[in-house]
């Protein structure tokens, strides 16, 4: 009898051995979920937990996905090549680009920047092509910006370079310059800081456009790639994506990407 049981014992081990190791080739390890210092979507609180609008998002996507474990915030170097040579790591913020297409596994986009010419709404300024801008009274860059180098390049003569980003912004609002280089993202924080609102000042030629992913390592199972894209398209529908990132990135933006399966309008 108590042979018998001693079979039984081993038999249900053997059994429950089985079902970890299928469910691990088919769900994959745990995930390594890691990013980097990026306010106001990624940053440290008080307590030295990992917050900020992106990072809430991802957390919130991972307990949705039924991922255990929880973010950790390291240099970009550091996390990017964990993210290269894996096993299972995810990383955020990540440009998709083709440089990097074949280099990760992706999910997204849970960001979009988009970088160019901004003008005070209520000036009657057009900006169609780089011709146009070329003929603006002045335009401002913040010094040693790559916008700016850019620019600097293309022969361009009618830069203002102060030292601060906020500079170019007060600049603009009093009529010193006709257009200030940035992007949609990058200009939030400092209309916050110089108690302007978000519709104070517009996109009135775009340069640049990047779309942002949460980059899986390759020997992630590609049945977890899917159920946290499908966990993340989810959370757009429901407006939960919304929720997080309303106030601190652009309505215009958000908008956008609310709507899923927009993958390959992405890759950028």
């Amino acid at each position: 009898m108590a042979g018998d049981y001693r079979v039984d014992r081993m038999a249900l081990a053997e059994i429950l051995l089985i079902t970890w190791l299928s469910s691990s080739q088919v769900w994959g390890e745990p995930m390594s979920v890691v990013t980097e210092h990026s306010p106001p979507g990624e940053y440290l609180d008080a307590h030295g937990r990992v917050t900020g609008a992106t990072a809430e998002l991802v957390r919130e996507l991972m307990k949705r996905a039924g991922e255990p474990g929880d973010i950790a915030l390291l240099p970009w170097a550091r996390g990017y090549r964990m993210a290269l040579q894996g096993p299972n790591v995810a990383l955020f913020e990540t440009t998709r680009s083709e440089i990097r297409e074949d280099l990760f596994k992706w999910v997204g986009p849970i960001k979009r920047i988009t970088g160019g010419f901004f003008v005070r709404r209520q000036d009657d300024i057009a900006i169609e092509t780089m011709g146009d801008a070329r003929e603006l009274d002045g335009i401002c860059v913040y010094r040693d910006s790559s916008g700016g180098q850019s620019l600097t390049e293309l022969g361009f003569t009618n830069l203002e370079q102060p030292s601060r980003p906020v500079q170019c912004l007060k600049m603009l609002m009093h009529g010193r310059v006709d257009a200030w280089v940035t992007s949609d993202i990058g200009r939030m924080p400092l209309l916050a800081e110089a108690a302007y609102s978000e519709n104070d000042v517009v996109l009135a030629y775009a340069t640049s456009t990047k779309y942002l992913y949460i980059a899986m390592s390759l020997d992630t199972a590609d049945a977890t790639v899917a159920l946290w894209q499908e966990t993340l398209d989810k959370m757009k529908l429901d407006g939960t994506f919304a929720q997080y990132y309303r106030g601190t990135y652009p309505d215009e933006m958000i908008e956008a990407l609310s709507q899923p399966g927009r993958l390959d309008q992405t890759r950028k």
